[in-house]
């Protein structure tokens, strides 16, 4: 093309027939000297780019700015899978053939790989958008189905024991703000990140009354509290001050680390099964349907973005049907 010499490999043989080699190299053909068209000689420049040159680029232009909520983990998804597997291949080559077998290749859930199929897609938008290549591998992949997996809830007994475990442990183990977040979790069905991320300043003492900042839509979020989560706030208050974290980390200017573990062995302790930390917030809202909350009034205090997601939690609750039977039988 105008002099270059490009070369793309499209295959081996027996795998790939000389037929096809030949249908593929003339489709090649004709994507490049579209892009020549449209993006002149810069294109013939990025057509040698690898694809971990390409996330070089992104990283720095998009994941380094601090906006994108999901910089992260979207950094550890290139880092520990899509430099490894893909990071050497050229641009120019690179079909919807090896998405698939990057996707493939995984030993993730159908929901992980969606996420991943999500990230290539972004980047591939994104490059597009920039000029270094015309075409996305991706464009075309759709996303796997994904199992709704149960929505485990804790009853009262074992909710009661897991909570009686938590205090016990809190007057003598060195986990007391990773223990003071997790009751905190469970007595307002709020998500871990946004929790941990909560600050002495962001309370109204008079209203009882919180103000989430690190939400999952980035927008502020004001919240009530019971009176029980109330107490432990205030308790926080005492030996923290009226700045800082309210569950901060150990020896760190960092909030408290994700408790996952901490989770487990209160669970294996209370003597019941390993409910995850999110589970809790599965028992908070099921706990909001029996009481007679309404679900709009469930979608606000869970922070849910639509209502689909809420109704999701009727279906969890099935002595709410019960109840409901029972009273139209007599």
């Amino acid at each position: 093309i105008r002099g270059k010499n490009i070369y793309v490999a499209v295959g081996g043989y027996p795998e790939i027939s000389i037929k096809d080699a030949r249908e593929h190299a003339f489709k090649i053909i004709q994507e490049l000297k579209t892009a020549v068209e449209a993006y002149g000689e810069r294109f013939l420049t990025h057509s040698k780019m690898t694809f971990n040159e390409l996330v070089d680029e992104y990283e720095k232009s998009v994941l380094s700015t601090g906006v994108k909520r999901s910089a992260n983990t979207d950094l550890s998804k290139i880092r520990k899978y899509l430099r490894p597997l893909l990071g050497d291949k050229k641009l120019a080559g690179m079909t919807e053939a090896d998405i698939l077998s990057y996707l493939y290749a995984l030993d993730l859930k159908p929901a992980t790989r969606n996420r991943h199929l999500a990230l290539i897609k972004a980047v591939f938008t994104w490059a597009i958008r920039m000029g270094y290549t015309n075409r996305s591998p991706a464009l075309y992949i759709k996303a796997l189905p994904e199992v709704t997996s149960d929505r485990r809830a804790m009853d009262d007994s074992q909710l009661q024991c897991w909570m009686e475990v938590c205090e016990c442990w809190r007057n003598g183990k060195p986990d007391h703000e990773a223990l003071a977040l997790l009751m905190f979790l469970a007595l307002t069905g709020l998500r871990l990140g946004e929790t941990r991320h909560l600050r002495l300043e962001d309370v109204d003492w008079s209203r009882k009354v919180i103000t989430l900042r690190h939400t999952k839509n980035g927008k502020l979020r004001r919240v009530p509290v019971c009176d029980k989560a109330f107490v432990l706030l205030t308790e926080q208050r005492q030996h923290l001050g009226d700045e800082g974290w309210v569950f901060p980390g150990k020896g760190t200017d960092n909030p408290v680390a994700e408790p996952r573990r901490l989770q487990k062995r209160l669970c294996e302790a209370a003597g019941i099964p390993p409910f995850t930390i999110h589970e809790m917030r599965h028992t908070f809202a099921t706990k909001l349907i029996e009481s007679g909350a309404d679900i709009h009034t469930v979608k606000d205090l869970l922070g849910h973005s639509t209502i689909k997601v809420t109704e999701l939690y009727l279906h969890a609750s099935p002595a709410r049907y019960h109840e409901v039977v029972n009273r139209a039988m007599g």
